[in-house]
């Protein structure tokens, strides 16, 4: 769970936000470690000639981002082999990764990159304020080979360009429809890239504080998911939930509308305490449509993770002095659910 152009900070289309707690955090005169590096332009413009040296160098530039990059995103091997580091060059120098660089560099400008930065710094300043002893990360722009949109680690938190080159971009038409079905393409716009990278951050650093447990029923997995999506928004707060939620404007016109209709759908309670897991990750498994029971092939994808968006900003709303790591650990579902009026 993926990603400016002044879309970059919109303001939310969903609810009037003027009583949202996080809107009140002022955090512009902050200043946090920040660190943004292109490491796609540093690989693709390394010296291969001497392997030992330029495992050194990136290793020295990047730490351990470098392993895992060579390890787990490209799975070639050790990160420490001669064998390794020449797949590594192959892979700088294959016809497509090296065309499809030079579509990153082409659309990735310095004024874009700027951009970027700027939001991810304001991001991760809120996120130092709401987990003062939580390590900010540095941002890592890579090209990842289509292999991975974000990547995260305690201390890294970085963003593959190559899923973020725009739905009519040629490279991104001609990828394989059975790995990238069209549905896939649309996300890959670039106005969803520093959305996607935080969003997979907070997954990291805070889904194992709210663990669901063995086998959730359906309440728990929309809360765990809500609470995900609410510190999301935290550290972007003037981005529209359409953004968020990777969803069309169209798509984000449907779920409001339908919000009370989802609710009734929700509140029937073998579904909502339903605990088979076939059934209950249909509201949040990724797809052109959420494929649940009684919700329409209209609706948009993953309506699970956006009504437990609103049971928790609901919950937060109401009671503005809990902070972020009792919310991650509050498990009484009933009590966050009473402050949850679709119908108001």
């Amino acid at each position: 769970m993926k990603y400016y152009i002044p879309v970059f900070i919109c303001l939310c289309i969903f609810c009037a936000c003027d009583n949202d707690p996080i809107k009140k955090v002022d955090v512009s005169g902050k200043i946090i470690p920040f660190t943004a590096r292109r490491f796609d332009l540093d690989l693709f413009n390394a010296d291969f000639s001497n392997p030992i040296a330029l495992r050194q160098q990136l290793y020295h530039d990047y730490g351990s981002f470098y392993c895992d990059f060579v390890e787990l995103i490209l799975q070639v091997g050790p990160c420490e082999n001669d064998s390794t580091t020449a797949i590594l060059r192959d892979f700088v120098t294959y016809p497509d990764i090296a065309l499809l660089e030079q579509e990153i560099k082409k659309i990735y400008t310095d004024e874009v990159i700027s951009d970027m930065n700027h939001t991810f710094e304001n991001g991760l300043k809120r996120w130092n304020h709401f987990f003062p002893d939580s390590i900010v990360p540095g941002v890592i722009y890579m090209n990842s080979g289509f292999n991975y949109s974000a990547y995260s680690t305690d201390s890294v938190l970085a963003v593959g360009l190559d899923y973020f080159l725009g739905a009519e971009n040629p490279i991104v038409g001609k990828l394989a429809s059975e790995l990238f079905p069209q549905y896939i393409k649309e996300d890959m716009k670039q106005e969803y890239a520093v959305c996607n990278a935080i969003k997979n951050f907070v997954w990291h650093k805070c889904e194992r504080a709210d663990a669901t447990g063995k086998d959730p029923n359906l309440l728990t997995m929309l809360m765990h998911h809500g609470k995900m999506m609410y510190i999301t928004h935290a550290l972007l707060p003037d981005v529209q939930d359409s953004i968020i939620m990777n969803w069309s404007s169209v798509q984000a016109k449907w779920a409001e509308k339908n919000e009370k209709n989802t609710w009734k759908e929700l509140a029937n309670e073998k579904i909502m305490f339903g605990t088979k897991f076939s059934t209950n990750k249909k509201w949040f498994d990724y797809g052109p449509f959420t494929n649940a029971e009684n919700i329409p092939q209209s609706s948009p994808p993953q309506l699970g993770i956006w009504m437990g968006l609103n049971f928790i900003r609901a919950y937060m709303k109401a009671h503005p002095e809990v902070t972020f790591q009792q919310l991650l650990m509050e498990n009484d579902y009933q009590k966050i659910l009473k402050d949850y009026k679709p119908y108001i």
